[in-house]
């Protein structure tokens, strides 16, 4: 109460101030008989209060315009953004009707995920699945759906979809014992576009059989595999049509063929000037036919996966990648290539022919080893131990690094990881993108940093969308950051990597 006070004092005090001078004046006047001295000295008094009452009534009006105009702005921009909330809410209204019609008619359980985890879609047979009423599902978290355990292994993989990539992969849901137990999940980024606003999965349960048998027999297979051509519909639904690809493994063994997929970067950029590799991205996949009709970045991973054609599409990349920077070198001498990072799929993880493949590339076409980090998921590293000691040890005499993707996404210890030599560890995307709200997280990303820097272990932060993000963890000691607020993945080609120093 006692500002508002003040402010109207000083606004009427210059007033009463010229009044009580005007008056003094007049009076002056009056007993002096018109002593010059007198009314020239109080004259120049009542003419600084009369400027110094017309100062302060221009500054409040400027004030009040200033304000006027911060209100107008403020008043647009609540204007915008309720417009846009309120297209945003018809068209998913419009969108939920004719998805709910669809997700009815798939057997196998659909639920859609907001960046908040929580289910914003589900069908009915994600009801059944659960035993959980309809309104307890509708908001709820994905750990309070799933459970703690499924959650666990689902949570890197949401993650990654966030960022607008698409994907498969399996996990266990319910009793182990119970014949529909693993389950395999399809994720894709709703609505489709680098900045989704949430994620969809589609979940169907999977046959005990390796992951090599998924493959089945040439042909389209699609009638083998449990509620497959429900769920193609409800995802093209999602993410469009995928060209009408009426048998995917000829459609994508002909872009492998004929190199229709597309190589993308996106810088990884250091945080300290006194890091050794100043220079570093990551390597992205894009098939052409997405680029030309729109579709989210990486759908075809998923018809890949189901097709055993995984390490197919790992051989292309580290092919062509080799291609493009020796071609590059031929054509600028003084050109050196950044850190490549390169993901590597579970299954050519669990090929040893691939190790061999890598081995033979690099020596044929004498290209150096240290411009290579794979990088291995933590799920996959867990799962696949031996299969992951096998690769590195193939690959690590030759120089090639390794990278650890998504720390922290499953809880593993870093005992899990001992007796690895990775060069470096990327912490989760879900803990970065936490630590500015929530003090587990942030304390949770100085940990790892702090036993990275004991064990040797450089440390990369993905998924930083801002600049307060990257400052705090710069502040913590992370030694690289990665994500849309640093860089955006753009085409190989375009990615200089000498830029990346310069950006820190």
């Amino acid at each position: 109460m006692k500002r508002p006070r003040i402010r109207r004092l000083r606004a009427v005090l210059p007033a009463f101030l010229a009044a009580a001078m005007a008056a003094l004046l007049a009076a002056t006047i009056y007993w002096t008989a018109f002593d010059p001295q007198w009314i020239t000295f109080l004259g120049g008094v009542l003419l600084a209060a009369i400027l110094a009452t017309a100062s302060q009534a221009s500054r409040a009006e400027w004030r009040v315009a200033r304000r006027t105009r911060q209100l107008e702005r403020e008043r647009g921009k609540l204007a915008l953004e309720a417009e846009r909330s309120r297209r945003s809410g018809d068209a998913f209204a419009g969108m939920e009707t004719r998805l709910r019609a669809l997700g009815d008619a798939v057997s196998s359980p659909v639920i859609i995920l907001g960046r908040d985890e929580r289910c914003i879609f589900h069908n009915r047979a994600l009801e059944e699945k659960t035993q959980l009423p309809g309104d307890r599902i509708r908001g709820g978290l994905l750990r309070d759906i799933v459970g703690a355990a499924a959650y666990e292994v689902m949570r890197p993989y949401v993650a990654r979809a966030l960022t607008g990539s698409a994907g498969s992969f399996r996990f266990d849901w319910g009793d182990p014992q119970a014949p529909d137990a693993p389950y395999s999940a399809r994720q894709i980024a709703f609505p489709p576009g680098p900045s989704p606003a949430g994620v969809c999965l589609v979940l169907s349960a999977s046959p005990k059989v390796p992951a090599r048998a998924a493959g089945g027999s040439p042909g389209n297979g699609d009638e083998a595999l449990p509620g497959a051509r429900g769920e193609a519909l409800y995802l093209r639904a999602i993410a469009g049509d995928q060209g009408h690809w009426n048998d995917p493994r000829a459609r994508l063994a002909q872009a492998l063929e004929q190199d229709q997929f597309l190589l993308l970067g996106q810088e990884i950029v250091p945080l300290k000037p006194t890091l050794a590799e100043q220079s570093c991205c990551e390597v992205l996949l894009r098939l052409q036919e997405e680029e030309d009709n729109l579709l989210p970045p990486g759908s075809f991973l998923p018809v890949a996966e189901r097709y055993g054609m995984m390490e197919d599409i790992d051989r292309w990349v580290v092919r062509h990648l080799i291609s493009r920077c020796l071609g590059r070198q031929a054509g600028e001498s003084g050109w050196r290539p950044p850190l490549y990072c390169i993901n590597v799929s579970a299954t050519a993880l669990a090929s040893a022919g691939f190790a061999r493949f890598v081995q033979k590339q690099l020596i044929d076409r004498s290209f150096d080893a240290r411009r290579l980090c794979f990088e291995i998921a933590e799920p996959d590293l867990v799962r696949q131990r031996a299969d992951a000691e096998r690769f590195i040890a193939l690959l690590k005499p030759a120089g090639c690094r390794f990278t650890v993707d998504a720390f922290g996404s499953t809880g593993t210890p870093f005992s899990a990881f001992k007796g690895l030599p990775v060069d470096f560890i990327k912490v989760d995307g879900i803990i970065v993108q936490n630590i500015l709200r929530n003090p587990a997280e942030l304390a949770k990303a100085r940990a790892i940093g702090i036993v990275c820097k004991k064990l040797g272990i450089l440390t990369i932060a993905e998924m930083v969308e801002d600049r307060e993000t990257r400052e705090k963890l710069r502040e913590i000691g992370i030694d690289y950051v990665q994500g849309f607020g640093v860089a955006r993945p753009a085409a190989m080609l375009n990615v200089d990597p000498r830029q990346a120093a310069a950006v820190s």
